[in-house]
C-alpha cells in the first residue's frame, strides 16, 4: 500500500511541475495580480499552506499510535464525494481563516512548497505500515481519513485550484 501512496505522491509532484510549466514566461507582476480575487501566487501559497497544515495535523495525530481509529466505509464514501466536488470546476468562497494567503515570488513559493513536499515524503516513508488504515488525517469537508486518502485529497485539491489558475490566466489575457 505504501508503494501506491508513493506513486500518488509522484503524480502530485508531476502535476505541480505541470503548473509551474504553465506559468513559464509570465511576469511576477502578472503572477501577483489580485484584480480578480486571489493572485496565481496566492493560489499556490494556499495549496502549500493546506498541505503544511495537513502534515502538521498528521504529525500530531500519529502520536496517538494504535489508539487512532480504523478507517471504514463511511470515511471512504465521504472522501469520494469530496474528491468528486474538488475535481469539478465549481467555485465556492474560501473559509475566512484562509481568505488572504500570503504572497511570495514564484521562486520563493517553489522553495517553500518543495520543502513541504519533502517533509510529506519523509512522513509517508517513516509511517508504520500497521497504521495505514488508521484515521490520521482530517479533511475540512471529507472528515477523518487514512494516509492514502490524505494524499488523494492533496491531488484533488490541486486539480481544483488548477481550474482557478486557468480562470485567472484567462482574465489576465494570458
Amino acid at each position: 500500500m505504501k508503494d501506491a501512496i508513493n506513486n500518488k505522491l509522484k503524480k502530485l509532484n508531476a502535476d505541480t511541475e505541470s503548473i509551474y510549466s504553465s506559468l513559464e514566461g509570465i511576469s511576477e507582476e502578472k503572477l501577483q495580480d489580485q484584480r480578480y480575487g486571489w493572485s496565481i501566487i496566492q493560489v499556490l501559497s494556499h495549496l502549500n499552506d493546506a498541505e503544511t497544515a495537513s502534515l502538521k495535523y498528521m504529525q500530531k495525530k500519529v502520536k496517538a499510535g494504535d489508539k487512532m481509529q480504523n478507517a471504514g466505509l463511511g470515511s471512504s464514501l465521504r472522501m469520494g464525494l469530496t474528491n468528486m466536488v474538488l475535481k469539478s470546476s465549481l467555485k465556492w468562497k474560501a473559509p475566512s481563516y484562509i481568505s488572504s494567503p500570503p504572497t511570495y515570488t514564484l521562486n520563493e513559493i517553489k522553495s517553500k512548497w518543495g520543502e513541504t513536499r519533502s517533509q510529506i515524503h519523509e512522513f509517508v516513508n517513516e509511517y508504520p505500515d500497521k497504521w495505514l488504515d488508521k484515521l490520521v488525517y482530517k479533511h475540512p469537508m471529507g472528515g477523518r481519513q487514512n494516509l492514502e486518502r490524505a494524499v488523494d485529497s492533496f491531488i484533488y485539491h490541486q486539480v481544483h485550484h488548477v481550474h482557478q489558475i486557468n480562470r485567472i490566466k484567462k482574465q489576465l489575457g494570458l
